[in-house]
């Protein structure tokens, strides 16, 4: 049978077509939901002008990788993470990775017997140094420290006009305590050049 119902509102009046469907031999037949509380007209019910839906929706399982990449997923807490990237998710986006950045460059020359100081950090700050070096005009122990009474480090007996030098590398440094100097601590009085790479912090 075909769809739809022709019928007449009245004993003179013209047919009208009443929208149905044909489902093995009975009409169902076919209706709009309009929207809206009792004496207003919301509309009918359309992509633009859904049917309203309060309450609360539990859903169970992961979300699917369609789900994921169509809504951003807003994700509260701790995400904990092992194992090392992959190289895709390296690719994906930068990763931050924590080094020395601009390094301030410093040289001179001293020649007092005992401590000599080489840089004052500004008021608060430490120095932090990756690049150390020293070249004694003649045979004498030499060490750099921090501080008047810091302990000695990069320590030698060198022959005259040898050169010490230590780079510690991006990540690796040594540093000292807030306001404490650089020093340069020489056996005797000796005309002692001297370099280093360092940042405060």
């Amino acid at each position: 049978m075909a769809d739809n119902v022709s019928i007449h509102a009245g004993a003179t009046s013209a047919l009208d077509v009443i929208a149905a469907e044909d489902i093995a031999g009975a009409k169902l037949l076919r209706l709009k939901i309009a929207l809206g509380t009792n004496g207003v007209d919301g509309g009918n019910l359309s992509a633009t002008n859904p049917l309203p839906v309060s309450g609360t929706v539990t859903a169970s399982g992961p979300l699917t990788d369609t789900q994921l990449r169509a809504t951003a997923v807003p994700i509260s807490g701790t995400v904990t993470a092992s194992g090392p990237l992959t190289d895709s998710q390296l690719r994906a986006t930068a990763v931050p990775v924590a080094g020395a950045g601009e390094l301030t460059p410093a040289s001179g020359q001293v020649s007092g017997s005992g401590n000599n100081t080489l840089i004052t950090p500004a008021s608060g700050k430490k120095l932090r140094v990756y690049y150390a070096a020293y070249n004694p005009l003649l045979a004498a122990e030499a060490a750099f420290r921090f501080a008047a009474a810091g302990s000695l480090w990069l320590r030698n007996n060198v022959t005259a006009n040898s050169v010490i030098a230590k780079d510690f590398g991006d990540f690796r440094y040594v540093q000292g305590a807030a306001d404490e100097a650089l020093i340069l601590n020489l056996s005797l009085a000796v005309s002692t050049n001297w370099s280093c790479f360092y940042v405060e912090v």
